[in-house]
């Protein structure tokens, strides 16, 4: 069965090429003369594709090599996932590059960094993803949090807990923010419901609590209730005092 060291295994992996590939982001960021910013766009939108394809297939090949650890039984060779199409990490570096051009062009360097975070960990996340769709042990996966709380958001797509890999709920695999520690997690143990630190039922009831709440079937709309209704249980909780 799928433990809470092995999700920790996982999320140390995939955070520590995170970290590899921002580091070297701000090394080559040091290096820009901010006062030319077409000049810093142009290099970033060369530099954070290149960044991101090689850092993207080293966590794919550490997710592989998770899942075929995790896996019961011998004779599965886990595939990786291709990368974030180039093309979409430029967009995304583009639409950011925006900030060059305004009074404080360095504060660009932290939306790159998240974004960086969210194309690397989606190689990672779509490999155990794919190869739980084609394992023929057909094992479930589900959205798990790593850390000891998560936002409102992450917690309300947790709650569906467990389900079986199709192209579908694969496709689930896109609705990841900057900076998100949640791991694509497969269980192999049909009579599993949960993993510690990971009770879908617990989120399930929240999400419910929220939607009969706001009377509404809007996600954005259920995760801001739940952010007000349990603020203590969510890194993005909203106390009475905050509004």
């Amino acid at each position: 069965m799928t433990t809470r060291a092995d999700v920790t295994r996982l999320s140390t992996a995939q955070r520590r090429l995170v970290t590899l590939a921002q580091n070297e982001l701000t090394g080559y960021f040091a290096t820009f003369d901010l006062t030319r910013p077409e000049a810093v766009r142009d290099a970033l939108l060369e530099i954070v594709p290149l960044l991101v394809r090689e850092y993207g297939a080293l966590a794919s090949i550490a997710a592989a090599e998770w899942y075929e650890q995790i896996r019961p039984g011998s004779g599965f060779n886990a595939r990786l996932a291709p990368p974030v199409a180039a093309e979409v990490v430029q967009g995304s570096t583009r639409a950011l590059a925006g900030v060059l051009f305004t009074d404080d062009p360095a504060a660009v360097l932290g939306g790159l960094a998240g974004a960086v975070q969210r194309h690397i960990t989606y190689s990672g996340r779509t490999t155990i993803a794919l190869n739980s769709m084609r394992d023929p042990l057909r094992p479930r996966f589900g959205r798990v949090p790593s850390g000891a709380r998560t936002c409102a958001w992450c917690a309300m797509l947790a709650s569906r807990g467990f389900t079986y890999a199709t192209r579908v709920t694969a496709g689930e695999i896109d609705h990841f923010h900057d900076d998100c520690d949640c791991q694509i997690v497969s269980l192999f143990d049909a009579d599993a419901a949960h993993i510690e630190g990971y009770d879908p039922r617990q989120l399930f009831d929240r999400y419910a609590q929220a939607l009969a709440a706001a009377d509404s079937g809007d996600p954005k709309v259920i995760a801001a209730y739940m952010r007000r209704m349990f603020p203590d249980e969510f890194t993005d909780g909203v106390h009475e005092h905050d509004i």
